[in-house]
């Protein structure tokens, strides 16, 4: 556990990641995840969040077929692949990291998916995603990478995996050990998305900081 990295550093450099390696990620660390994301809050503390750990090639191949149909109409509206090559840097590498995922879902080692109970909060998956988050923090601390990757989700998924009325489909996550890098990630300054007080009010003290935040003092 030693070599794990910190808090601060895991949050910094947690990446949606999208492409994997074949290796398969063992029952003791996906327990460990699960174990990371179950400690999250919960409305009412009705921790009615619900996880399926998809390995059966057979399925994976299914889910395969409907990202491929995703990506299909998805990647529509920017035009060919000639196209998204032309795109900015960051939206272009995006786009093509989500195209392989598709297109490689079924060689993906574990694909999980996440759910709750239909009603059971005032915001649907308000106490649902927070697990989530724990999830792929302890992932990313655990050497794994992942995304919440929702082309392949379909009505005929709740049949294939049993799941049963009373419970809704938020997400799925592929993971696994990744091919690409972690790494920082690039947002948008502080200033800009948190104001003070009330909505489009300066929040001085953001300002005064540097575009880049403060990722500096848990990468160095």
């Amino acid at each position: 556990m030693s070599d794990e990295p910190g808090l601060f550093r895991t949050i910094y450099t947690t990446r949606a990641l999208r492409r994997f390696k074949p290796d398969p990620v063992p029952d003791a660390v996906l327990f460990q995840c699960f174990d990371a994301a179950i400690r999250a809050s919960s409305g009412q503390n009705a921790q009615d969040w619900r996880w399926i750990i998809i390995r059966d090639p057979a399925i994976k191949a299914k889910l395969r077929e409907w990202a491929v149909e995703g990506w299909e109409r998805y990647s529509a509206r920017y035009g060919s692949e000639e196209d998204i090559r032309r795109l900015p840097r960051n939206q272009r590498l995006s786009l093509l990291s989500v195209r392989d995922l598709a297109l490689g879902l079924d060689r993906v080692p574990v694909i999980v998916a996440v759910l709750g109970m239909k009603g059971r909060h005032s915001t649907p998956g308000g106490s649902t995603f927070p697990a989530v988050q724990n999830f792929q923090l302890a992932a990313r601390a655990m050497g794994l990478g992942s995304s919440i990757f929702n082309l392949p989700m379909r009505e005929q998924l709740y049949e294939m995996l049993g799941i049963p009325e009373s419970n809704q489909l938020y997400c799925l996550l592929p993971m696994g050990y990744p091919a690409d890098r972690q790494g920082p990630v690039n947002r948008k300054p502080v200033s800009t998305v948190v104001y003070n007080e009330r909505f489009g009010e300066v929040w001085a003290f953001a300002g005064e900081q540097p575009d880049e935040g403060w990722g500096e003092r848990w990468l160095g």
